[in-house]
């Protein structure tokens, strides 16, 4: 276990390397850059003078491969630099914004495992009658919905029936007011959960199904056990390492997702920052918010892969 650990560890420089330069590439090779978004309606002398002095203050106008290094070799310390566009310290802005979306993952995840699972083990055990058709409906519903349409939904609809919106005026940290944070927070988190639960569920079902007429479950039941224990404490625990790598690849996949939704509900977050960021073409802040989630999914999976072990120990690395 200790070898494969280091082994998967030693891999991750090379992972976010790959990354961090085929993204630096297709932002250096996007049109227009920070320096044009810091001028309005001007005359185009004045733009174009404007935009070459600031182009050269920000580096902008140096070769690919020096940009991309000078910016690699102070994210290797740990200094992810300045935005273009603010001149505020980047590692500053994660360190505010990471908490509220590692807040929105976690919620999402608790509110995915508590909807996905027991929906896929109802489905699995009525198999074949209406309830389950209807919640395989459902779930197919829950995956092909888009997540920013259902957020929409959820902004407009309130408000035109009962003159009401989950979007607040303000944010508030959950340190400030928690009753009042998880108030804001959990219709974000129940928007991406949606989705995801769906995909649990239709995983868990089908994992179960594949376990309910395994030789162990026919020998628990030849037992005598109660019907009850031979689901939970035989099927289900089978299919736990499914459950496992599908809820920790969800978790990363709601980190990364979380843009559309932070930006319809007016959270301060990564997501948010992302989509400030590209829209004002900033690639020193798309880079350093882009590499901290990628480093999140990649160390993500690595848990999961650990965890295999602990909930079934037959396998070994």
């Amino acid at each position: 276990m200790r070898a494969y650990i280091i082994r998967r560890l030693i891999a991750v420089p090379f992972m976010l390397l790959g990354m961090s330069l085929l993204l630096f590439y297709l932002l250096y090779s996007r049109p227009g850059n920070a320096a044009l978004t810091n001028f309005g309606l001007i005359s185009p002398d004045q733009q174009k003078n404007g935009v070459a002095n600031l182009e050269h203050e920000l580096g902008l106008d140096r070769p690919f491969f020096v940009q991309y290094g000078d910016w690699a070799i102070h994210a290797v310390r740990g200094d992810l630099g300045e935005s273009l566009k603010t001149r505020r310290s980047i590692s500053h802005e994660i360190n505010q914004r990471f908490g509220n979306t590692l807040e929105i993952g976690l919620l999402t995840i608790l509110l995915t495992v508590l909807i996905g699972v027991p929906v896929g083990i109802i489905s699995a055990v009525k198999a074949g009658t209406p309830l389950d058709y209807l919640l395989r409906v459902v779930t197919i519903a829950g995956i092909s919905v888009p997540g920013f349409w259902l957020a929409t939904l959820l902004l407009t609809l309130p408000a035109i029936w009962w003159q009401w919106t989950p979007l607040a005026s303000t944010y508030v940290e959950f340190t400030d007011g928690p009753l009042e944070n998880l108030s804001i927070v959990i219709w974000p988190a129940l928007v991406l959960a949606v989705a995801s639960a769906a995909y649990v569920a239709r995983i868990v079902r089908s994992s179960m199904l594949e376990a309910l007429y395994s030789d162990h479950v026919r020998t628990a039941r030849a037992k005598g056990l109660q019907e009850r224990v031979v689901i939970l404490q035989h099927v289900f625990r089978a299919s736990l390492v499914t459950v496992v790598t599908i809820v920790g690849l969800q978790f990363g996949a709601v980190l990364g997702g979380s843009v559309v939704t932070e930006q319809i509900f007016g959270i301060p977050g990564l997501g948010l920052m992302v989509y400030e960021a590209v829209f004002n073409i900033d690639y020193t802040r798309v880079m350093g918010v882009t590499m901290v989630l990628a480093t999140w999914f990649i160390l993500i999976t690595l848990v999961v892969d650990v965890l295999y072990t602990v909930v079934d120990p037959r396998i070994r690395y």
